[in-house]
């Protein structure tokens, strides 16, 4: 018992720095709770912030702040922002073969039969006994089980010719078991962890092409408000024109150097350029009611009373717009969260292959185990010649036990093998062939992808050319419609020229400037289809998926 003692206080001597100043009964219960998962940070967010960017009635919204707003209200951003948590802790469950476990017992058993013969000393044998096991358990990922069994039984009974009453009987027992074909090493028993960890970056590629297109929508619709509200300046301006059009005829026909039914036609002209501008601020509001939507939480965007005000206007080509074709397309490759999707879906059938090809494999396990073991208790020296008359009485107990085992003075192993042959392994073979499969369609599915990724990127820069030389087509004929505006102005004015034809040269014009706006704005959007095509659109943003989900790590 002295020695039991020894050992507990040593025990707790150890483990006492490990547990100073922690209070280390709540640190081991805690990992038998439930614990709150990690969110991340935007997915908890409740509260709207579109009231602080309204300044005077007027939201000043910069194509950022749309972004931002965009990602930050977007539902289905909130709901799809935490498939990598769930896919985060799914890896961890994988783990779950390899955790140790410690198994505790304990039981009482008391048991009372006549006896069957004269050595027991007695007319009933009565015994109490007292069983308490304790194991450890682990499995390594190399195919190896380990274990570690020990058991103590007491023992004590009225039978007069037992030797040692009560007797403590104890044993250790070590365990080997390693898996040779079917199951043998790392590679095959992780498994399901690796194929975890890529479903994790899967999850987050796909969360990621998700954000691509919600912030491509977002620009484009940033630079539709953009188009709106300079288009409606343009309208603006010429229905202003008009209305010193007609002024000015109005004067003339008051002098009588100009005939009255000449005013009729400069009165149509601003009856147009008024329903002009009616079309354009319904336009205008129309693109306003689609921001807001993306604004706020409101059930109903209509409740933002505020007008949203673009800060930034779309700005004209410069040579680094674009990359070369062949730049571009390789840049794409390795920035298209669908490739890499597709990359780590191949890798995954490479890992279902590789297992399926083992458990084709018989299945043998070669066993060792190493057993220790030992006696303890007062014992009875008998008489050999009268086993009725005690000689001698040796005290002791339980720490007799451990000091046998201790000293090793009993013990023995065991060495052997288990094979198991399937004698048809039919359905082995197809689930390889399946795999097999699988891993040449997702071999497929890659060179196709590639292939409409680097369309995509020709197709893209095709469009943005077509539109810059669109803005230089555009900005000529708006150069032309002013000076021949201009030529028509001075013409009438010398009374070369009629009304109709100023009119009709203030049309052209305010079409011109309508069609240079509209070609700068196609400009825009073109680009931000090409940084989709190539997939940097983020990255352009400064968008960072790794720091939007590092509260998982």
């Amino acid at each position: 018992m002295r020695r039991v003692l020894f050992v507990m206080l040593l025990f707790a001597g150890l483990c006492t720095p490990a547990f100073a100043g922690e209070n280390w009964i709540d640190q081991f219960l805690n990992k038998y709770r439930p614990t709150q998962p990690k969110y991340p940070a935007s997915v908890t967010v409740t509260q709207d912030t579109l009231p602080s960017l309204i300044r005077d009635g007027m939201i000043q919204l910069s194509i950022n702040d749309l972004i931002n707003l965009t990602l930050q209200n977007n539902l289905d951003i909130t709901v799809e922002r935490l498939a990598p948590v769930t896919s985060e802790y799914a890896i961890f469950t994988n783990y779950r073969p390899f955790e140790p476990t410690l198994t505790l017992s304990a039981n009482v058993t008391r048991n009372t039969s006549p006896s069957q013969t004269f050595l027991t000393g007695v007319a009933s044998v009565s015994q109490l006994t007292d069983n308490f096991t304790a194991g450890y358990a682990q499995t390594l990922k190399s195919g190896t089980d380990l274990t570690v069994d020990f058991s103590l039984v007491r023992t004590s009974t009225n039978n007069t010719f037992s030797t040692f009453n009560p007797s403590w009987v104890g044993s250790i027992r070590y365990g080997l078991s390693q898996r040779l074909l079917n199951g043998f090493g790392t590679s095959v028993n992780t498994r399901s962890i690796r194929l975890a960890q890529n479903n994790k970056t899967i999850s987050e590629a796909q969360f990621e092409t998700q954000v691509l297109d919600l912030v491509t929508q977002a620009q484009k619709s940033y630079w539709d408000l953009v188009f709106t509200t300079e288009d409606r300046n343009v309208k603006q301006r010429a229905l202003e024109l008009a209305e010193k059009t007609l002024s000015d005829n109005q004067r003339q026909v008051e002098v009588g150097t100009l005939a009255r039914i000449d005013l009729v036609q400069a009165k149509s002209q601003v009856a147009t350029s008024r329903e002009d501008v009616i079309v354009a601020d319904f336009t205008h509001a129309q693109i306003q009611d689609q921001i807001k939507k993306v604004l706020t939480r409101q059930p109903d965007p209509g409740l933002v009373l505020a007008k949203v005000t673009p800060t930034q206007t779309a700005e004209r080509p410069v040579p680094e717009d674009l990359l070369p074709v062949e730049n571009a397309i390789r840049v794409a490759l390795e920035n298209r969260p669908e490739l890499r999707q597709a990359n780590l879906q191949l890798r995954n059938s490479e890992i279902d292959i590789q297992y399926a090809k083992n458990q084709l494999l018989p299945t043998l396990s070669v066993n060792l185990d190493y057993i220790q073991s030992g006696v303890g208790g007062p014992q009875t020296i008998r008489n050999p010649f009268d086993p009725t008359s005690p000689v001698q009485t040796v005290p002791g107990g339980v720490g007799d036990v451990f000091n046998q085992i201790g000293k090793s003075k009993t013990g023995g192993y065991s060495v052997g093998f288990n094979l198991q042959v399937p004698l048809s392994n039919r359905s082995s073979k197809a689930e390889y062939s399946r795999v097999a499969t699988v891993k040449k369609t997702n071999e497929e599915n890659i060179k196709a992808l590639e292939q409409q990724i680097a369309l995509q990127v020709r197709n893209a820069i095709t469009a943005v050319e077509m539109n810059k030389a669109r803005i230089d087509t555009a900005e000529a004929s708006r150069e032309l419609a002013e000076e021949q505006y201009m030529a028509e102005q001075r013409k009438f004015e010398l009374g070369a020229s009629t009304v109709r034809f100023v009119l009709e040269e203030q049309r052209n014009l305010e079409q011109a400037r309508s069609n240079e706006i509209s070609a700068i704005v196609n400009y825009r959007k073109s680009i931000v289809d090409y940084d989709r095509a190539l997939g940097v659109t983020l990255k352009k943003n400064n968008i960072s998926i790794e720091k939007t989900l590092a509260s998982l790590k």
